[in-house]
C-alpha cells in the first residue's frame, strides 16, 4: 500500500487500510546489515537503523491500552475518532500520508506517543564501554530493540519480559537475523527470559557489564492485564516506584561489574518525575550521571519542549 492516500478517501475507506507496518525480507535484511555497520550515532528522528524489525515483527504494539482501556487498534475501528483524523488531516495538508494518520490516531485517541527503541541507542551505550565484548542485561525487552542494537555491536543479551506474545515477537526478530546472518551469533549469545523482572534470579546471575531497559511507566501503557505486569501489582505511582521500580534498580547495580553501566531510558508523565526519581535513586546508591543518549525529534521542536525520548546513563 502507497504511503500517501488520495485526499477523496472516505473515512470507512480509511479504517478499511492496514496501518500495520509491513517490510519485505529484502528491506528487513537491509535494515539489520545496516545496524551492524553503523558507527556514527545520528540524533535526528529519521535516524532509526534496526526499526523495521521491531515494527514488522511486534503487531502487539498497537494493542497497548491506556488506563481507561483504549488502544491504537480499537481507536482504528472507532468511525468517530477516524473521520476526526481525516478531517484534521485534510485541514492541515495537501497530501495525506499514512505516517501521519497513525500519528494523528494516537492523539485523537488520547493515547501515550508509544514508541519503540532505537536499536542504534543499544550499540551506541555498550560502545562508550570501549569494549568489544560484552553481556548486557535487559529487565523489561520490550519490542526488541535494544537486543538488536547489542547483538549487532558483538555482546551477549540477556532479557526478561513477563508479556507471552511480546516474548514470542521478540523470537521471531532473533530467528530471522539468525537465518540471515548467522555468523554474528558465532560469540554473541541471546537469553530471553519469558517471566517478570523481579523474578530473575539476581543472586545466581553472573555479574554484567551494562544494564540498559526502558521501564513500564506504573499504568501509563497497559501491554496485557495478566496478574504479574508490575502495573496491576500497585495502584498509585508512589507505591509502584518504592515497590516496584526502586528494588529493581537496585537489584540491576547489585549485578553489574565494578566498571559497568547502568542505563535507564524514562521521561516524566503526567504528574509523576519518574527521571528525578531515577536520578536521586542512583546518586543515592553512589553512582553518577555521566551521559545521555537520545534524539532531537521535529514534534518536540515545535512544541517547545525538551527531547524526553532520552537514555541516563550512570557510572559508580
Amino acid at each position: 500500500m502507497a504511503a500517501n492516500l488520495p485526499r477523496d478517501i472516505s473515512t470507512a475507506e480509511l479504517m478499511q487500510l492496514d496501518y500495520q507496518y509491513q517490510y519485505t525480507t529484502a528491506e528487513l535484511a537491509k535494515d539489520w546489515n545496516q545496524l551492524q555497520n553503523v558507527t556514527e550515532y545520528k540524533t535526528g528522528a529519521q535516524f532509526k537503523p534496526g526499526m523495521k524489525l521491531c515494527q514488522h515483527f511486534c503487531d502487539n504494539f498497537w494493542h497497548i491500552e491506556n488506563d481507561k482501556g483504549q488502544s491504537f487498534a480499537r481507536a482504528w475501528k472507532d468511525p468517530e475518532i477516524m473521520d476526526r483524523v481525516r478531517i484534521w488531516g485534510l485541514e492541515s495538508m495537501s497530501q495525506l500520508w499514512l505516517s501521519w494518520i497513525r500519528r494523528a490516531v494516537f492523539m485523537c485517541a488520547g493515547l501515550p506517543n508509544s514508541s519503540f527503541y532505537r536499536p542504534h541507542f543499544a550499540k551506541q551505550i555498550t560502545s562508550m564501554t570501549g569494549l568489544k565484548q560484552g553481556t548486557l542485561f535487559d529487565p523489561c525487552i520490550g519490542w526488541g530493540g535494544r537486543m538488536l542494537g547489542t547483538v549487532a555491536n558483538g555482546w551477549n543479551y540477556i532479557g526478561c519480559d513477563p508479556n507471552a506474545t511480546t516474548f514470542q515477537n521478540v523470537n521471531l526478530i532473533l530467528d530471522f537475523i539468525k537465518q540471515q546472518h548467522p555468523v554474528v551469533f558465532e560469540f554473541p549469545a541471546v537469553c530471553l527470559h519469558n517471566i517478570p523482572a523481579e523474578q530473575y534470579p539476581f543472586d545466581q546471575a553472573d555479574p554484567v557489564d551494562v544494564v540498559l531497559t526502558s521501564p513500564p511507566y506504573f499504568n501509563l501503557e497497559v501491554y496485557d492485564h495478566e496478574p504479574d505486569q508490575c502495573y496491576n501489582q500497585w495502584n498509585t505511582y508512589p507505591a509502584w516506584r518504592d515497590g516496584w521500580l526502586f528494588p529493581l534498580i537496585d537489584s540491576c547495580l547489585n549485578m553489574l561489574k565494578p566498571t559497568g553501566l547502568s542505563a535507564w531510558n524514562v521521561m516524566n508523565f503526567r504528574k509523576n518525575d519518574i527521571v528525578n526519581d531515577v536520578i536521586g535513586f542512583h546518586q543515592q546508591r553512589g553512582w553518577h550521571l555521566i551521559n545521555t543518549v537520545g534524539f532531537e525529534s521535529p514534534l518536540a521542536n515545535i512544541r517547545k519542549l525538551k527531547n524526553r525520548d532520552v537514555t541516563y546513563v550512570f557510572r559508580r
